[in-house]
């Protein structure tokens, strides 16, 4: 959505001049603040089809985007995609606080799937496709031990859906961030439908420890009683880039 045409919906049909979530395109508005910044580098952690990772390299042509993805769904259409782009790598991972294995949850709902067992609420949201139909052993992987042994590499963008999960994630990751990342979109939950899912509170509070901050909220979601349920959220190092 245009920026004029943003502001006349905030301000003839929300009635204000600004309202707290974002109705642009996130993803233009991450290739915009970073517009003066040098991407090489970008990790997509539930990266399912690989949609968002393609989106992102046409943003950053000069980068590299690593999709973490678990779910074997999705390997063959990642491995077309990788014959297609020599910048794209496919990481068949899971993203955590430490390293071994764990169960995958693969739920009927693709899009559901998480490290996280399904709770009573995504039944609500999805009732057809919340139901567990695979339980599968995945490898996993911190974000810091990864780059080690990848040559260190740099990471300036991250994008996070890993239902739930992603607290576990972040936590496995504070030396990239802190060295080298500029921007992170990320789903935040403000009520999980998962067992142990982290909350938006407990996001925010691991970025402000990090002196990353709140630039945006995005496309927020409601149960269909109208709780609101999750969002995305952008969170930006100023110290890295300019806001």
């Amino acid at each position: 959505m245009s920026n004029q045409l943003s502001s006349w919906v905030k301000k003839k049909l929300l009635k204000k001049d600004q309202n707290l979530l974002s109705l642009n395109d996130p993803y233009v508005v991450i290739e915009k603040i970073l517009h003066n910044t040098r991407v090489t580098g970008i990790l997509d952690a539930g990266a399912s089809n690989g949609r968002i990772s393609r989106v992102l390299l046409k943003s950053f042509p000069k980068a590299r985007a690593y999709a973490f993805e678990p779910n074997p769904m999705y390997k063959e259409l990642l491995e077309i995609y990788t014959r297609e782009d020599a910048r794209f790598h496919p990481q068949y991972l899971a993203l955590s606080d430490h390293e071994g294995s764990a169960e995958l949850f693969i739920t009927e709902s693709p899009g559901n799937t998480s490290l996280l067992s399904p709770g009573e609420r995504l039944k609500d949201i999805d009732p057809q496709g919340a139901g567990v139909k695979e339980r599968r052993s995945v490898e996993l992987v911190t974000i810091d031990e990864w780059a080690k042994r990848n040559n260190n590499l740099a990471i300036q963008v991250m994008k996070f859906d890993i239902q739930g999960a992603e607290l576990q994630a972040l936590r496995g990751g504070e030396e990239v961030l802190r060295r080298s990342t500029c921007a992170v979109y990320i789903e935040v939950w403000f009520n999980t439908p998962y067992q142990g899912g982290a909350l938006y509170s407990e996001i925010d509070l691991f970025f402000r420890k990090l002196d990353f901050i709140l630039y945006d909220l995005f496309k927020p979601k409601y149960s269909k009683d109208g709780l609101i349920m999750w969002a995305n959220a952008l969170y930006v190092d100023p110290a890295k880039i300019k806001v």
